[in-house]
């Protein structure tokens, strides 16, 4: 079994921005820059032999390269109850109609469909002890917080390898889009 998703990657000047942002004195578990990403459908565990129906779906996917910003930082599943602490990114059209276009692919393939609406964000860090006021006063001192627009011209299958310190991340097959 394979434990798989499948994300935008960032570029590396954007993923050291928001590496920057870290806040030591938490206990959380910090995302590396490596390891930053914007996840467009979680798959969890797939079997192998499912890989060449998948990437040959994926790969099928015409859709337009676009531009997409992060702006902002948000707490989920709320900052009054902070299990997660992401960058927010607007929700491009182009975005929104590529990820639905994979959702369709990937649930006409078997998977269930994703319970939860689409909200695009790139995590930062997984809060473990981390009182609610300190992160309100985390997002609060950073609500200007935005990075230049970056251009998507990919999007991309990755293998998440669970390990005791985090889960590590390995790109398998890499989609362009068009334009």
């Amino acid at each position: 079994m394979l434990r798989l998703f499948i994300a935008l990657d960032l570029p590396a000047a954007h993923k050291h921005q928001l590496y920057d942002l870290r806040e030591p004195s938490w206990k959380a578990r910090w995302v590396t820059p490596e390891q930053f990403h914007l996840t467009l459908r979680f798959l969890g565990s797939v079997e192998a032999s499912l890989l060449p129906e998948l990437t040959h779906s994926l790969a099928t996917i015409k859709a337009p390269a676009f531009e997409l910003a992060p702006r902002g930082l948000i707490a989920l599943p709320s900052p009054a109850r902070p299990r997660v602490l992401a960058a927010a990114v607007e929700l491009h059209p182009a975005l929104q109609a590529l990820q639905a276009e994979i959702e369709r692919r990937v649930v006409a393939l078997g998977f269930a469909p994703e319970a939860r609406p689409f909200r695009p964000h790139i995590t930062l860090a997984r809060l473990k002890q981390v009182p609610a006021t300190a992160v309100r006063a985390f997002l609060q001192q950073h609500r200007d917080f935005s990075l230049p627009p970056f251009s998507v011209q990919a999007f991309h299958l990755y293998q998440s390898h669970l390990h005791p310190d985090g889960a590590r991340y390995e790109m398998l097959y890499h989609f362009p889009l068009q334009g």
